[in-house]
């Protein structure tokens, strides 16, 4: 199974270019109300990799203030100003003790995630990222089935409901990983282990069958479905029986358009017998 790297960035690093060799990127719009300053080429550069095939999806994420909500609406705000959010987009929380009052945020924390996902449109496409202490400390009452990125150098916190490891900072910690890549240098990387690209997109909610999906409105969704549906009675006939229009087959079962002009053709073919 092949493992799938990608970095974590913010403008402590340069912008991203054409140099970057990973599938995924993952980079800061903001902390708090503080807007990242590279966070406009990033997510520009980032589209337009996803729409060329370089990238399979990006991560967009927020260093997370108990001021929630003007944290979110800045975040949601850069991202619309960009046009996004761009149909490979996730966004995702990032959890950190380090500037935060202690204690338990799991009020706050769980009223950004429902946020973002109605924001979205889909829970796959909102996560999160914390080290264990933190992870349990500051969000203990957590919706089921979060996804999470663990943070953990040179350990892998293996939290519930984790996707992919942060095993480094780039300080050393890797283990004989890549403790960076271009453009950045050393980097916070990340790993998801025996997970593709598009493995790990389509866990996300944003492969390449849910982009079709969601290029669509609700109404023409439900068009979608309805003319499926009316194609396939077609071919099989009320509750899949056939039609009895079309006569019935050696076993004495109503024929489907296809059985009708395998007959046809029988019939056409037998005189030439």
């Amino acid at each position: 199974m092949v493992d799938t790297f990608f970095a974590d960035v913010s403008y402590f690093q340069v912008p991203v270019d054409d140099s970057y060799p990973h599938a995924i990127l993952s980079f800061r719009s903001n902390d708090g109300d503080f807007r990242d300053a590279n966070f406009a080429a990033n997510y520009e550069w980032a589209c337009r990799a996803v729409d060329s095939g370089r990238l399979a999806c990006f991560i967009v994420y927020f260093y997370w203030r108990p001021n929630w909500l003007e944290t979110v609406e800045t975040h949601r705000d850069m991202v619309a100003r960009m046009g996004g959010p761009h149909p490979r987009m996730i966004s995702m929380i990032d959890l950190e003790s380090g500037g935060n009052p202690g204690g338990d945020h799991s009020g706050g924390i769980n009223a950004s995630y429902w946020n973002l996902v109605d924001w979205l449109g889909d829970r796959r496409r909102v996560i999160a990222y914390a080290n264990r202490g933190d992870f349990f400390d500051m969000w203990a009452d957590r919706p089921e089935g979060v996804r999470m990125i663990g943070a953990g150098y040179g350990r892998n916190p293996n939290l519930p409901g984790q996707l992919a490891h942060q095993y480094t900072d780039g300080q050393g910690f890797g283990g004989g990983l890549p403790e960076g890549c271009p453009p950045f240098g050393d980097c916070d990387m990340n790993i998801a282990y025996e997970m593709s690209p598009q493995d790990f997109a389509a866990a996300c909610g944003v492969g390449i069958e849910e982009e079709f999906m969601s290029a669509l409105n609700e109404m023409e969704q439900r068009e979608l479905l309805d003319k499926t549906r009316e194609i396939w009675t077609q071919l099989h006939g009320p509750q899949g029986f056939g039609w009895p229009q079309l006569g019935q087959n050696e076993k004495g079962q109503n024929r489907t358009p296809v059985d009708a002009l395998a007959a046809v053709e029988d019939a056409l073919q037998s005189p030439r017998k």
